[in-house]
C-alpha cells in the first residue's frame, strides 16, 4: 500500500470516528400540512458532547493531514537516501504517535458514554462494537504508515521517462 493510500485510509478512519456516531439516532418525523408537500426528515441535533467531540475529531484530522504533508515532503526529497528518509519519517511518526493514542482513548471514552445514554439503547451494541473497533483502527495508523514507508523505500526506483 502506498503512503498516500495509507494516509487516505487514516483520514477515512477519522471520518468514521466522530460524525457517523452523531447520525445513529433515529430522525424525528417533522410535522406536515398537506400544502407543504412531501415530508423532509431532519437529522437530530447533536448534543453539546457530540459537538465538542466532533470538533476534537476535526482538530485531530487536521493534525494528521499536517503529518501527511511532513511525511510526503521527506519521501519526495531526492537529496535523501533511503536510510535518511526512514530515520526522518520515523522521527515524524514518533512525534505524532502519542496523539493517535490520546485520540483513540478519547474516542473510546466518548463512544462508551454515548452507548450508555437511554436514547441510544437501540444502538448500544453497535456503538460498543465501534468503541472497540474505531480506537483500534486509530492506534493502527502509525504502524500502517511505517509499513507503507518501508515498502516504498524497498521498491526499486522508477526509471526516468524518455523525453
Amino acid at each position: 500500500m502506498s503512503l498516500r493510500l495509507t494516509l487516505a485510509a487514516a483520514a477515512a478512519t477519522l471520518a468514521f470516528a466522530a460524525p457517523a456516531v452523531a447520525q445513529d439516532a433515529a430522525p424525528a418525523a417533522p410535522a406536515q400540512s398537506p400544502a407543504q408537500g412531501p415530508a423532509v426528515t431532519a437529522a437530530p441535533a447533536m448534543s453539546p458532547e457530540e459537538t465538542a467531540f466532533e470538533a476534537k475529531g476535526m482538530a485531530f484530522e487536521a493534525e494528521t493531514q499536517q503529518m501527511g504533508v511532513e511525511l510526503q515532503a521527506v519521501m519526495e526529497d531526492a537529496a535523501l537516501d533511503a536510510a535518511a528518509k526512514k530515520a526522518r519519517t520515523n522521527a515524524i511518526l514518533d512525534r505524532y504517535e502519542p496523539k493517535f493514542e490520546a485520540f483513540a482513548v478519547e474516542l473510546e471514552t466518548f463512544m462508551r458514554a454515548l452507548a450508555d445514554r437511554p436514547e441510544r439503547a437501540a444502538q448500544k451494541d453497535q456503538i460498543l462494537a465501534a468503541a472497540t473497533a474505531g480506537p483500534a483502527q486509530v492506534r493502527a495508523v502509525p504502524a500502517q504508515i511505517r509499513a507503507s514507508i518501508d515498502q516504498a523505500l524497498a521498491a526499486p526506483a522508477a526509471p526516468a521517462a524518455p523525453n
